[in-house]
């Protein structure tokens, strides 16, 4: 090989050994800086609307609010003037429902509402009950009622219970502190 050869080879390896050494000092030295996690990301905020859940064949509900607020990772939403409820059964209206705040868990598909809440029956005979508070834990299959729960079913007086469990799954429920009247009929 000539010297000019020599030369150029040395050169080259020099340059592609010193730009190594530069990449690592410069992987070590951007590891030891500690920088904040990304942010999640914003909130979404939705206000006034509509919204709907369908079966295969069928609605099962539709509602409109006035306001919701999702998590960053849209795994819960805050939803306020729940009204115009609707849900459906066999594909025909059976409740409207109306209340003042759900939280709801979008992985889980719990609820909880708050406020007043108004759930009543579309067909005769107008039945309908009034409560501030309502639970659902889907995993189970039940509704909890803690507060008390003013049923309105046609009898002179209203039935009031003091709270109640409802079991969806069994059909079991257990009501706790009943007084007033109820007409089945």
């Amino acid at each position: 090989m000539t010297i000019r050869g020599l030369t150029l080879r040395r050169l080259l390896l020099l340059a592609g050994f010193g730009l190594g050494l530069w990449l690592a000092i410069a992987v070590w030295i951007s590891g030891r800086e500690d920088l904040p996690a990304p942010p999640n990301g914003a909130p979404a905020v939705f206000v006034g609307g509509a919204a709907f859940g369908q079966r295969i064949d069928s609605k099962s509900w539709t509602a409109a609010y006035d306001k919701i607020v999702t998590s960053a990772d849209q795994t819960r939403l805050d939803l306020d003037g729940v009204h115009d409820g609707i849900i459906y059964k066999h594909g025909k209206p059976y409740l409207h429902v109306r209340a003042a705040h759900l939280t709801v868990n979008t992985v889980t598909h719990d609820f909880q509402a708050t406020g007043p809440i108004h759930v009543e029956m579309v067909a005769p005979p107008h039945r309908s009950f009034d409560t501030t508070a309502a639970n659902w834990t889907d995993a189970t299959q039940k509704l909890s009622m803690p507060r008390p729960i003013t049923i309105h079913s046609g009898a002179d007086r209203p039935l009031v219970i003091g709270s109640m469990e409802f079991n969806v799954l069994t059909g079991q429920i257990e009501l706790r502190h009943v007084s007033g009247a109820v007409r089945f009929k």
